[in-house]
């Protein structure tokens, strides 16, 4: 490979790179303990805010093993503004559909699924909110979800 199309390829993939995170405010995933996520444990993302003008969309990102019991997924949501405000949310996540397909991306026995959560939301005070989540499923361990992200881009 020469000198020019290797320079190209690279520069290619820095564009790449970069607009695939373009509009994004937020985006994490945390891995989930391979023992299980015990009820009552939160998984927490703070996220910092500085645009109260523009509208958002909030994905959750779920990943889930191929040997997961359930079709679905329950959560409790809560968010707290930055001046202690709280609202939390109850959400059905459909991992598989009615024949027990899994949902979104597979490999390897893994599947990752983004679900939109709320749309065109504004946050209304600069500073950092905190989105907290824990597991509604009537078990006192969660097996086989193995990572929960967290995704806010602006609203196209």
């Amino acid at each position: 490979m020469n000198r020019l199309t290797a320079t190209l390829l690279l520069l290619l993939g820095a564009i790449m790179l970069t607009s695939c995170g373009k509009g994004n405010l937020y985006m994490k995933n945390v891995p989930l303990d391979t023992n299980g996520w015990p009820a009552g444990q939160f998984i927490r993302f703070e996220v910092p805010v500085e645009d109260t003008q523009g509208a958002y969309t909030i994905f959750l990102q779920v990943r889930n093993d191929g040997r997961y019991e359930t079709s679905n997924l329950w959560l409790f949501i809560t968010t707290y503004s930055p001046t202690g405000a709280t609202l939390r949310d109850t959400l059905e996540c459909r991992l598989a559909d009615e024949e027990g397909r899994w949902q979104g991306r597979g490999s390897g026995g893994r599947f990752s699924l983004e679900i939109p959560f709320r749309y065109r939301v504004k946050f209304p005070e600069k500073g950092t909110y905190l989105f907290e989540i824990e597991h509604g499923m009537r078990t006192n361990k969660l097996s086989y979800i193995t990572d929960l992200g967290l995704r806010i881009e602006k609203a196209g």
